[in-house]
This record gives structure tokens, C-alpha cells and sequence, in this order.
């Protein structure tokens, strides 16, 4: 294992920051506007901040995953939504979705109706071969845990995005490498995706050390054998 990566969705995108695991200080910021661009045969593992394994019936609080990732996170329990039903990709409008997601369970939150064409993009990666280690993961859990605690401001405040730099720089990442994309005006994405492939990407790392946090421990498979597991 040499390459892995982080990465985030974006309004335009997905945001990648790849790390050299013989080499902690190389960081490389990667955007596309499909995901597959993302992948090459260097890339070993991603971790991404997105429902990776799907249920077809949805109990009250959503996969299992997502029930114990909630109750990890001390704050912004919010921000962990329940992953739709694997049958609700096929929808072609929000209310048929809903509908699908109600029958099979509970109903589906515009949220997650905006993210279904992020999914779709997941779930045809996941279904091939030839492809890197893809597990799932949650930036406000990595933040939590590189902090120790609950953060105190939601990264969508001027201050929430001092307080995640601060908390990166003193996790190992430089502040050059942080500021020049946090002072730069990118089309693409904006500073909390990148902070977040950032906080992802460092799990990543300690996923290829075997030091990571699992959610749940021990991992449940989709129907397609995919496994439901967070990597922290």
C-alpha cells in the first residue's frame, strides 16, 4: 500500500487529498467532476463521506452505521443523515422517492434525495473489480477524534474553519499546504470540502497502519456484499 486518499463531495464535484504513507508530509489536492477521474492503479485506499453499502429496508434512525456513528459524535448529530434505501436510486423525482423510501421504511429528507446522483456515481465503483479499497467515513467524527472532544463551532462559521485548520495543523498537516486553498476562491469547492477530504484523508492514513476507529466494530454487508462499516 503506497497512495491512499480522502475524499469529499462538493456542490461542483468531489475533492480528493491523497497522502504518501511512507511519506506523512506529502499532500496532494485532487478535484474532478466525476468521482472515477479520481481512481489510478497508485490509489490503494479512499476513505469517502458517503453511504458506502446500502439496506433495502430502513428502520427508524437508518442503517446501523448510522445509528452508532450519531451516537459517537458528542455534536452536530445532524450532520450524519440517514443513507436512502438501495431502491430509491431508481426514483426519478424527489416524491417517488420519498414514496419508495417510505414504503421500505421511513421517508427520505431532501438532503439525502440531493446526494442520490453522488450515490449512484459510489455504487458503480463499488461494483467493479479493479478498483482501491473504498470505505466510508464521516469528517465531523475525524475532526472529533483528532480533537478529542467536541468541536466548538459548525465549520460553516468563519470560526468552525479556524478551529478545523488549527486542528489539522496540530495533527501533522502544514499550514502552507492549509492556507493555500483556504485563502484561495475556488469555483469548485469551498473551504469546509476541503477541510473535510483533509480530516478524512488522515484517517485514511491510519487506516493503512491498522490504528484506526471501526463503526460499527464488527462490519455487516449490503446485499451486494458491501460492507457498512465507518473507518475513523
Amino acid at each position: 500500500m503506497k497512495y491512499v486518499a480522502g475524499i469529499d463531495g462538493s456542490h461542483a464535484g468531489w475533492i480528493s487529498v491523497i497522502r504518501k504513507i511512507d511519506k506523512e508530509n506529502y499532500y496532494k489536492l485532487v478535484f474532478a467532476k466525476k468521482l472515477s477521474a479520481l481512481f489510478n492503479n497508485k490509489l490503494n485506499l479512499v476513505l469517502i463521506d458517503m453511504p458506502v453499502g446500502l439496506d433495502e429496508e430502513i428502520g427508524t434512525g437508518g442503517r446501523l452505521v448510522d445509528k452508532l456513528a450519531r451516537k459517537k459524535l458528542i455534536k452536530r448529530k445532524s450532520s450524519i443523515f440517514n443513507a436512502p434505501s438501495r431502491l430509491t436510486l431508481k426514483a426519478r423525482n424527489y416524491q417517488e422517492a420519498n414514496k419508495t423510501n417510505k414504503k421500505h421504511g421511513l421517508g427520505i429528507s431532501k438532503q439525502s434525495w440531493n446526494l442520490i446522483p453522488k450515490i449512484k456515481e459510489l455504487e458503480n465503483l463499488l461494483q467493479q473489480g479493479n478498483r482501491p479499497l473504498i470505505y466510508e467515513s464521516h469528517p465531523e467524527i475525524c475532526f472529533q477524534e483528532m480533537n478529542n472532544n467536541a468541536l466548538s463551532c459548525s465549520k460553516k462559521e468563519k470560526s468552525g474553519i479556524e478551529e478545523r485548520r488549527k486542528i489539522l495543523a496540530s495533527n501533522g498537516f502544514k499550514l502552507e499546504f492549509l492556507d493555500k486553498y483556504l485563502q484561495e476562491r475556488n469555483k469548485n469547492f469551498k473551504s469546509d470540502d476541503f477541510l473535510d477530504a483533509c480530516a478524512i484523508s488522515w484517517s485514511a492514513l491510519r487506516v493503512s497502519k491498522n490504528i484506526n476507529i471501526n463503526i460499527p466494530e464488527k462490519g455487516i454487508k449490503d446485499a451486494n456484499g458491501i460492507l457498512m462499516q465507518m473507518k475513523i
